[in-house]
């Protein structure tokens, strides 16, 4: 186990994450940080004291590297909870590689281990915390309008019945839910038209004239 603190020593920072093996899920209690919240969330979690707290969410962390923008996804949204945690098994499942050793972690974002996102050194309680510098992206949420008109156009005017399949297998990192489109979208209307046919006996009687 990679994780341990004393809760009467706890100080909130929503800016640090605690690497965290044993851990089964990445967890915080700021709703603020996250993006594209799932409420139909129906899990509960144990706590340290044994306690078992409902989460009310699940949602996605935009979070900047030297490589841009990274998303973790599956973040859940525990209330009350004291510390902001990265589980280590969730991480490996969604494509990072981990490396322990030499009282420090590097957390890799490829197999060959030549994309380094960060080094989180331990510190004397044996914790591996990490400071997150959060994208722009997160701040801006709450301004965005009309965004399924948005991923319509992005995805060269694709039908919605596709981008709903994107949204919901995730197949699209940062694809906000597909809501519906209360107009007509003009350049689908003008593609899926037709001209008819020049009549070819008056182009005969225009070409003697």
């Amino acid at each position: 186990m990679f994780y341990a603190c004393h809760a009467a020593s706890v100080i909130k920072n929503s800016s640090v994450w605690y690497v965290d093996s044993a851990c089964s899920n990445h967890m915080t209690s700021h709703e603020s940080l996250l993006i594209d919240i799932d409420t139909n969330v129906t899990a509960k979690v144990k706590m340290g004291t044994g306690d078992l707290v409902q989460a009310t969410g699940k949602g996605i962390l935009v979070i900047e590297t030297k490589y841009g923008p990274r998303h973790i996804k599956e973040v859940m949204l525990i209330p009350g909870l004291d510390e902001n945690l990265l589980s280590v098994g969730q991480m490996i499942e969604h494509g990072y590689f981990l490396l322990f050793g030499d009282s420090i972690v590097e957390i890799y974002d490829d197999k060959s281990l030549k994309h380094l996102v960060t080094k989180v050194p331990m510190t004397g309680n044996k914790c591996f915390p990490l400071s997150l510098q959060y994208a722009n992206a997160v701040a801006m949420k709450a301004t965005i309008k009309e965004t399924t008109w948005c991923w319509h156009r992005r995805y060269g005017h694709l039908n919605l019945p596709n981008l709903r399949m994107l949204h919901q297998k995730e197949l699209v990192y940062g694809l906000s839910k597909i809501g519906d489109l209360e107009k007509v979208c003009q350049g689908c209307a003008l593609g899926k038209s037709h001209k008819e046919a020049f009549d070819k006996e008056r182009r005969g009687e225009q070409a003697c004239h």
